[in-house]
Parts: C-alpha cells; structure tokens; sequence
C-alpha cells in the first residue's frame, strides 16, 4: 500500500515528483513497510510535504533587526515521505527515526518524550527543534512517534535557506500526523483560517532554529516558506 496525504508546495517545479519518488525509496531502504499494528484505517498510511527555498529580493540582513523585507519563493524544495501517529507514553513509545539523501542515508533515532539538541549530526537539531514545538500541543501521556525520510534540491549554504525549507516540510508533516484538531491546539482552541497557521508554523520553526540549531536568524526564511504564493513576492514588516 502507498496511500499518502499530500500536502501541495507554494512553489514547484518538475522535478517535485522526482523528489517524491527519491524519499519514497529513500523510506523503503531505511525503515521497509510502516507497522499496521496501531494503524487508524481511516487515516492514510503515508503523508508527503514539501516546503520550497526563497530568494530575498530587498532588505537583506534586515530581518532580525525588524525591518522590512521581500522574499518569493523559489522552485527549489525539501521533501518530507514518512509515516506515524500520536501514541500514549511508554517505554520506547516515543521512537522516530529520520534519514536524509543530503546525509549520506545514514539513520538518526531520538525518543521524542526527551528531546534535546545533540552534538552530532548537527542537521538533526533542525528536525528536533521543529518536533519540540508541535509536542506541546499533545496532550499529557501522548507522544510523538514516527519514521521520516527526506530528499530536497536546495542547494546548501548558498543562501536559498535550505534549512528553512527543512524546518517547514518536517512542520508540514507533524501537522498531518496531528490532525487539523489537535494541530496548534495549543495556541488557539477553534479552527483558524490557514494564513494565521502559516504564521505560526514560521514562528515555530523559527524558534525551533534559534534554540536547537544556535542560528540567531530572523523570521523571513521560515514565513515566505509556509506562507508564500507562487508568482509572488511576500512583502514581510519584521
């Protein structure tokens, strides 16, 4: 079985579906078939998010000093294959393990009820910090627990904020493991139009990157990525 809930990019271009198939591969290597033991058959086995990169287009380094800036997303991406669920504490319940093709395929594992930032591999902070955000909205005695692979073609360290794109495709994929009434729901208690979700999934991230990955950046690469539209500029006021 292959189902996948799909949540569709701000910015795409061909080789998305590329992408997609390179992490579904990625996820069968590493992890084989999700377990069936826990599984929910009204909710889909597999969930696929993609998050795209950004170019700055006025107000560089004006970001994290409050000042204006115009962002638009690029056609370059981070994609995000995997399965989970919400499961009830106990010992092991919390397992996640994540890979990624930029890294070598090797496979990181954590224990979501105790997540803190590790010294190696640094890439992993981001996605930790990222998990560390949405497992507030839980409820007490759930957990987090789930097998991830990602791809993406956001060159790194050449300023199209690669670990943005990271930061909001893994955001992508909590919020559909969490479900649209648990998701944020310790922010809000009802149903909130999606621009105001996409300003919080950028705050998140944004934190998540501060704290776990000890970049003091501003919050224009995670915005114009969760909340961007393709053809447009994003004009942000810090």
């Amino acid at each position: 079985r292959h189902k996948a809930s799909s949540v569709t990019t701000i910015m795409s271009n061909g080789n998305i579906s590329n992408l997609v198939e390179e992490a579904r591969k990625l996820f069968q290597q590493s992890f084989g078939s999700p377990s069936s033991e826990h599984e929910d058959a009204s909710k889909p086995l597999f969930h696929c998010t993609c998050a795209p990169g950004r170019v700055n287009l006025i107000g560089e380094h004006t970001d994290y000093t409050e000042g204006l800036v115009l962002p638009m997303c690029i056609s370059y991406s981070t994609v995000c294959y995997g399965s989970g669920e919400v499961v009830s504490s106990g010992e092991e319940a919390g397992a996640c393990r994540i890979v990624s093709t930029n890294e070598g395929g090797t496979v990181f594992s954590f224990d979501s009820s105790n997540i803190e930032k590790v010294k190696e591999p640094k890439w992993a902070n981001y996605i930790l910090g990222v998990v560390a955000q949405y497992a507030a909205d839980l409820k007490q005695g759930e957990l987090l627990s789930f097998d991830l692979a990602i791809t993406g073609d956001v060159p790194l360290g050449s300023g199209l904020s690669s670990s943005a794109s990271l930061e909001v495709s893994v955001a992508r994929f909590l919020e559909c493991i969490l479900g649209d009434d648990t998701a944020f729901s310790s922010v809000w208690k009802w149903n909130e139009v999606d621009r105001k979700k996409a300003i919080e999934r950028a705050l998140r991230c944004r934190k998540a990157e501060n704290i776990y990955a000890d970049s003091p950046c501003g919050i224009m690469d995670q915005y114009v990525s969760s909340a961007g539209k393709k053809g447009c500029a994003l004009m942000i006021d810090c």
